[in-house]
């Protein structure tokens, strides 16, 4: 199938990764500003169904744009990975700090390996348990649970929107064991039955009104469009070309573009025990970047290797 987006050799693909990862990395940083001239339930409404209209502008310029043959899997991908994912980090993100918000949901890796054991029975083992490790020491590190004041709830927010994208990510998985998935056509009809009850929310609770000016219209289409419906077109194309596992490698560069952008133009700062947590999950995704790239180079997927969901995660 020919590229919409020019990608059609390894050196092109290389080139479209480093867009990608600029785009996710970029992404937080609009969608924090955008909150700014909206409420965050709001917001994700509008986000959400503007990708899905572009997601499924481009389904019909392919010749892909049919219903699914089974719901089943689209429902319950659907909830964890738009619903709760992209629900809990608009959350995080209209109370808390987008750099502090990405590296916290950014944990997903590590929730996938402890998800999958039971479901997908990938078992985490060796140096799995110390990324795992790391990670968890630096993620109580940077919620710090025992200061209830200020900033927890977005913390909180950030977690829950990883942990929903890990288990978008292996249900995503599962399914595809069980049932033939075109995957830009079960991206665009999961997104659709994910954004539903969020779409009810404003109905039943009193909203602020968007601040509708051309600023805002800019990130949104930002991040629906550009970021969301293209960054998943590129990923896609990506795939073609170049191993999931060494595909995947980008997303974790992602926080950090992220976390860098935010400390300078949001001047956004971090406790001691908040850097000490951040070095924690890197360490750990090391380790994970370390087993990807010996995966990859044998030629075996495990799930450490498996590329997350794309969906700039939130």
């Amino acid at each position: 199938m020919k590229s919409l987006v020019g990608v059609n050799s390894r050196r092109s693909a290389y080139v479209a990764l480093v867009v990608l990862t600029l785009l996710w990395g970029t992404n937080w940083i609009a969608m924090k500003l955008a909150l700014s001239r909206a409420d965050p339930i709001v917001y994700n409404v509008q986000r959400t169904w503007l990708a899905i209209a572009s997601v499924f502008v481009v389904m019909a310029i392919q010749r892909r744009l049919e219903p699914p043959r089974v719901w089943w899997p689209i429902i319950v991908t659907g909830f964890f990975q738009t619903t709760m994912n992209f629900g809990a980090t608009t959350m995080a993100l209209a109370a808390g700090g987008a750099g502090r918000t990405s590296v916290l949901v950014f944990t997903m890796p590590f929730w996938t390996l402890l998800i999958a054991w039971p479901v997908l029975k990938e078992r985490v083992r060796g140096a799995l348990w110390v990324a795992v490790g790391f990670a968890l020491v630096g993620l109580v590190l940077v919620v710090e649970p025992w200061r209830w004041e200020g900033d927890l709830t977005p913390k909180l927010w950030a977690v829950t929107s990883g942990l929903g994208w890990a288990a978008g990510t292996v249900a995503t998985k599962y399914f595809q064991r069980k049932h033939a998935l075109d995957p830009l056509n079960f991206l665009g009809w999961q997104m659709v039955v994910g954004v539903l009850p969020l779409t009810l929310l404003p109905f039943v609770f009193t909203q602020p009104a968007t601040q509708w000016d051309a600023t805002y219209v800019g990130f949104l289409v930002w991040t629906a469009v550009v970021s969301t419906a293209l960054g998943f077109v590129l990923w896609t194309d990506v795939l073609r070309y170049l191993s999931a596992g060494t595909a995947s490698l980008n997303m974790f560069a992602v926080p950090v573009i992220a976390l860098t952008s935010s400390m300078l133009l949001f001047d956004e700062r971090l406790t001691r025990s908040e850097w000490a947590g951040i070095g924690c999950i890197g360490a750990g995704l090391a380790i994970l970047t370390w087993r990807t790239l010996a995966a990859t180079s044998r030629g075996r997927g495990d799930v450490a290797a498996t590329a997350p969901t794309p969906l700039d995660g939130g």
